[in-house]
This record gives structure tokens, C-alpha cells and sequence, in this order.
């Protein structure tokens, strides 16, 4: 029986074969050589290997991690709960491995909005999740206005990923009524809080829509940035310390509850959730009301990744153009916004004139002027719009606007509190001023200072705040 031919040549090796072998082994060699030495020396061009085949099943001995989420997914709210809150109490919707804080707070739209960046600092700093209240009504707003949630107004996703930390909002762990006054299975919950100011707490409207029953219990006079002013602002890291989940600062002392909630309960503060009465009153230590200042640490670490979601951009795109009578296909023409606060300013002032104590709309325009002219020499833009919001109701003011050529947002012809709600007034307005190359405001106003910063910050654009409080206090 005969085998076939190619198996002996195989198998077999010869004096012929093997010097074969030999000089194919050298030729081989000799042009891996080549190749590696014809290789730019700057390359670093990476080695490519055959992926290892797996392992069979029964020899596999450590567990291999699952694929890693995106962001989004590790940071949802769902994370950081107990399912959905079906209860009506926030206390069965908290994880009891993990650690969170909140605060209430007063004031027009953009004092809430620093009163929650502060929170969200404070979250980041102390390893806490922070839950957001939503907006409610205090100064500016009418009780009937109701709430509207933080997330509405701006993308959490997007600043969770950007901070790449947890950020839930009360909506995910208690339902409430938008309004305080509508009927709601929600249940009032005892919660003890700390009261950061001096006097009595000023979130009783917060309390009320969330339905929470809150007593108070004074910090300890080391939070404050100045001891000596207990009305002063307190330390951010203080505070902090104060709320710090492992071993907290004072861990072995108990402070008396100074206010008793409205049903009479004492409760102290909670170490589950920690809560203030206010984070508007907050900073690092080295001055108060820091966000007036560059370098301040809540405005460049958390409240200018704070962006507005695609909603309220769509409805601020849909003004400016409309106001400059721009097609919606048509691009977005360069413009600079003005903010001209008067309204209650004028409680502040001595004179019992008030065109002796608010700036003149003509200082406004000189300051149009230099951001203009700023404009131009650093960008080599021109531009020629101005948009204005005011809340001067007066008919010389107005007539004083459209002399000058200047446009604005008629908020009763656009039926925005009809088709939107009272919030929207400042919401559309502030998100428009966002979209601006350049922004003229009102110095001491917080709208106007965070307007402002937007605009450096967002656009690199100029900005000027105009003084006022004595007749010709912007004279330069």
C-alpha cells in the first residue's frame, strides 16, 4: 500500500530541506531587520497582536467586571434612590449607604440660582449628593406662580457629567404639588436643619411646598467667615466640615434646637439628609459675596457648567430673533444685551427723587458704547443690535428705549406668563442675555452679575455694570 506523496515530504527532512529551512529562516529575519530599521524613530507606531483566544469556561477563575456605563448612566438619579417616589416620603426613597444634602432658599430667580450652585459646592466638598428644590415663589414671583423644577431650566445631565457627580432633585424622592396649596397625598415629614444666619429661617415657602415640617438648629459661631457677625456669611469649607458624613467637626457636642418647626417638634439636624435653611450666604472664607469677584470658586467650578436646556434655548433663540425681526432660517445676528434694574432699588435710595439715584438710561448707552468699541478692536466685530430688559414700567423710559433704537421683549404681547407661567418672565430674559457678544447691566443686581459672567465666560465677550445711588454716580 502506497502513501500519498506530499505526507513523506513533510515528515521527512533532507541535507537539501534543511538548508532550505535555514536560508528561508535567514531571509525572514534579515527583512524583519530591514523593516523595524526603516521605521521612523518618532513614530512609536504600537505593536499589533492577535487578540488571545479565550479561555474555556471551566478554567476561567476571576471574575471579569461588566463593561464600563457611560456617565450618564452611573450618575442617573436611579443610582442614588430607592426606586420611584411612591410614598409621598422622602425618607423611604433614600439609600441608607449614601449621604446627601439640601437647603432651602429665598429670594428672585437668580438668588435661588447661587443659593443652589452653593448647594451643589457644598455637596461636592463635603462627599454628599446634593438634592435641588425647585424654584419657589418668594421675592419678584407671585405665590400663584407655583414651583418649577431646577432640571426644567437647565440641563442636569449635562452638568452631572461635566462635575462627574451624583445630582438628584427633590422631585426624585418626594412628590409634591406644584402648588402649595393643591391637594396631595404627600405626607409632612419631621426634618431637623441647621440655621446657618442669624434670627429666624426664611425658608418656610420651601417647607411648605415639599410639605415639611422643619425645625432649626443654630450653627456653630466657627462657621461663620467672621465670628464676631454672626449675620455674616459663613465658610463653604466650614460648613462642610460641619456636615462631613465620616467623623464631622464637633461629632461629639449636640447644639439646642433654637426654632421649633410649626407643629412644635424639635427635631435635630439630620444626619441622613443634612439640611440648611440657606446656601445663598456662603463662601470660601476669603470674602463675602464672592461671586462678584473673578475667582470666585462656585462660579468656576460649578455655576458656569450650569446650561440651559434645549427648551429654554429654543424659546430665548425664538425672542431675539423675533425682536430683531430675524427669519428663523436666517443666522443669529451678533447683539449686545442690556439689563436695567430699577423697580425696588428704589427703596434703597435717600433721595426721594429717583432720577437723582437711578442711572440715567443715557449712562446705559455710553456704556453700550465702550463695549462696542471693545467689540470691535479685540474681535473686529461690529455690531449694531441692542436688546434691553428693565423692569421700569414708566412711558418716558420706554419712549427714551426706542430713540435710541434698541429692542426689547414685549412679554405681554408674547402671552408669556399665559403660555409659559410667571417664571418664565426672568427665565427667557436671563437665557437671552446668555446668547449676547457683549452685556451692559445694573451693578449691585445679582441678575445683572450673573448675566455678566455668562457672557465673559460663555462668549468672551465685554461686559459692564452701571453705577447708580447718587445722581451721577456713573460719571467717567
Amino acid at each position: 500500500m502506497s502513501f500519498p506523496s506530499r505526507e513523506p515530504h513533510l515528515l521527512r527532512t533532507t541535507s537539501s530541506s534543511r538548508w532550505c529551512s535555514r536560508q528561508h529562516v535567514f531571509i525572514v529575519v534579515c527583512t524583519v531587520i530591514l523593516c523595524f530599521a526603516f521605521l521612523p524613530r518618532e513614530s512609536h507606531l504600537p505593536l499589533q497582536f492577535a487578540p488571545t483566544p479565550p479561555c474555556p469556561a471551566e478554567y476561567v477563575t476571576v471574575t471579569r467586571p461588566p463593561p464600563p456605563q457611560s456617565t450618564s448612566t452611573n450618575l442617573a438619579p436611579k443610582q442614588f434612590v430607592k426606586g420611584s417616589p411612591t410614598t409621598g416620603k422622602f425618607r423611604d426613597a433614600l439609600r441608607p449607604d449614601v449621604h446627601y444634602v439640601t437647603s432651602f432658599c429665598l429670594g428672585g430667580f437668580t438668588n435661588q440660582f447661587m443659593c443652589f450652585a452653593n448647594l451643589v459646592y457644598l455637596g461636592m466638598i463635603s462627599d454628599r449628593v446634593s438634592v435641588i428644590p425647585p424654584f419657589t415663589p418668594s421675592h419678584h414671583i407671585s405665590t400663584s406662580a407655583g414651583t418649577v423644577a431646577f432640571g426644567e431650566v437647565f440641563d442636569l445631565d449635562s452638568l452631572r457629567n461635566t462635575l462627574k457627580k451624583p445630582l438628584i432633585e427633590w422631585a426624585d424622592i418626594k412628590n409634591f404639588p406644584t402648588h402649595r396649596d393643591a391637594r396631595s397625598f404627600a405626607a409632612e415629614e419631621s426634618l431637623g436643619c441647621w440655621n446657618p444666619r442669624d434670627g429666624n429661617p426664611s425658608g418656610q415657602s420651601f417647607s411648605e411646598h415639599l410639605h415639611l415640617d422643619v425645625s432649626y438648629t443654630q450653627v456653630p459661631g466657627e462657621m461663620f467667615i467672621n465670628p464676631d457677625h454672626w449675620h455674616d456669611h459663613t465658610n463653604l469649607w466650614n460648613v462642610a466640615a460641619l456636615l462631613y458624613p465620616k467623623h464631622p467637626l464637633f461629632e461629639d457636642r449636640t447644639f439646642p434646637v433654637a426654632h421649633a418647626s410649626p407643629k412644635g417638634n424639635y427635631a435635630p439636624p439630620d444626619r441622613h439628609l443634612a439640611c440648611l435653611d440657606t446656601t445663598y450666604y456662603m463662601g470660601s472664607g476669603a470674602a463675602p459675596f464672592e461671586w462678584e469677584r473673578s475667582w470666585s470658586p462656585v462660579w468656576r467650578y460649578v455655576a458656569t457648567h450650569i446650561k440651559f436646556t434645549q427648551k429654554v434655548n429654543d424659546l430665548a433663540d425664538k425672542a431675539i430673533r423675533k425682536a430683531f425681526k430675524v427669519r428663523p432660517s436666517a443666522a443669529m445676528p451678533p447683539f449686545i444685551a442690556v439689563h436695567v434694574r430699577h423697580g425696588d432699588f428704589g427703596r434703597t435710595c435717600s433721595s426721594s427723587d429717583p432720577e437723582d439715584c437711578f442711572a440715567a438710561l443715557p449712562a446705559f448707552a455710553r456704556r453700550v458704547e465702550e463695549v462696542k468699541q471693545e467689540l470691535m478692536e479685540t474681535k473686529g466685530l461690529r455690531v449694531n443690535r441692542v436688546l434691553i430688559s428693565s423692569d421700569d414700567t414708566t412711558e418716558f423710559f420706554w419712549q427714551q428705549v426706542e430713540a435710541l433704537g434698541w429692542r426689547d421683549i414685549d412679554h405681554g404681547v408674547e402671552q408669556t406668563v399665559e403660555r409659559h407661567g410667571e417664571w418664565y418672565l426672568p427665565i427667557i430674559d436671563v437665557a437671552t442675555h446668555s446668547r449676547a457678544v457683549g452685556f451692559v447691566g445694573t451693578s449691585g443686581s445679582t441678575l445683572s452679575l450673573v448675566s455678566a459672567r455668562r457672557v465673559e465666560n460663555w462668549s468672551g465677550g465685554p461686559t459692564r455694570l452701571v453705577n447708580w445711588g447718587y445722581k451721577g454716580a456713573d460719571d467717567h
